[in-house]
């Protein structure tokens, strides 16, 4: 965890200076985080497909709360890839939480988030499976309506849209009713920084990586319960956010996101198979 030179596995000063703090400090008072579930009689998309994949704490760094994700040995490089993940929704301007890669336990990767809570005393997290109710479902028109009338902005509604989109560009078909949800204070609701942000990919065994992986989006459209970019980019299109599509298909720039899956530390053949999902979905994106 710790020599002389290094902290969690990386420089002290690097430590520091990324977790805002004054020392190397430790990670204190952990907790083990359990998976409760959401109610499943409206719908079933309230279960991860990540349980399990992830030992979980909760924990404390000097006056901050984190969410410590620690390996599992079935999915040796989940934290790596769901770091890169993150770093991939920063080049798109998604809205995320902090987020961090170390060493713990000992010299296995760790994700970490920032716990955006735990800053907001006055605040409570509710998650959107609140609100899928009375015949709604876990689709496109359904949520982007809820957050609509929750928030009662546009631009709430267009980060979602956003947020589809980078779900499939990554090939992540875990948004579900419990990593959706609304931060609800005195002045009213916001949609909260989008978390659980890690491609499928980072769960397929190294022996499938070579073949044409293509998951599907857990967010239904009005034709299909499996899209990919092109059925979202076809829904968005029929919902009145076009503009929100061809925004995001500026931001896209497939070479520097290969930048960053080269640069990471996940093993070449699982770059490859990113990559590849990432190009084809980009040419759906360009293609409509």
């Amino acid at each position: 965890m710790a020599t002389e030179d290094t902290w969690y596995g990386l420089h002290k000063n690097c430590f520091k200076e990324w977790f805002g703090v004054e020392e190397a400090s430790k990670f204190l008072d952990l907790v083990v985080r359990s998976q409760s579930q959401a109610p499943t009689e409206n719908y079933m998309a309230n279960i991860s497909f990540f349980n399990g994949a992830y030992r979980k704490y909760s924990a404390r760094l000097k006056d901050s709360s984190f969410i410590l994700k620690v390996q599992q040995n079935e999915y040796p490089e989940l934290p790596a890839t769901e770091y890169l993940c993150n770093q991939i929704y920063d080049c798109l301007n998604i809205t995320i939480p902090s987020y961090y890669l170390v060493r713990f336990p000992e010299e296995q990767f760790c994700f970490v988030t920032k716990n955006f809570m735990s800053s907001l005393a006055a605040s409570d997290l509710v998650h959107i499976y609140h609100f899928v109710k009375n015949g709604r479902n876990h689709d496109c028109e359904s949520l982007v309506s809820i957050i609509g009338e929750q928030t009662g902005r546009r631009t709430e509604q267009e980060r979602f849209v956003y947020l589809t989109l980078a779900d499939s560009l990554i090939g992540n078909h875990d948004r579900h009713g419990r990593n959706l949800g609304f931060i609800q204070s005195a002045k009213g609701m916001n949609l909260a920084p989008f978390y659980d942000n890690p491609t499928a990919l980072a769960l397929e065994e190294h022996a499938m990586l070579g073949a044409d992986l293509q998951p599907r989006g857990s967010i239904f459209t009005k034709e299909t319960d499996k899209p990919t970019m092109k059925d979202y980019v076809h829904e968005w299109n029929r919902l009145g956010y076009g503009e929100v599509v061809d925004r995001f298909r500026k931001q896209y720039s497939l070479a520097g996101l290969q930048r960053l899956i080269e640069k990471s530390n996940i093993s070449e053949k699982r770059q490859k198979a990113i990559l590849r999902l990432i190009s084809k979905r980009g040419e759906e994106l360009c293609e409509i």
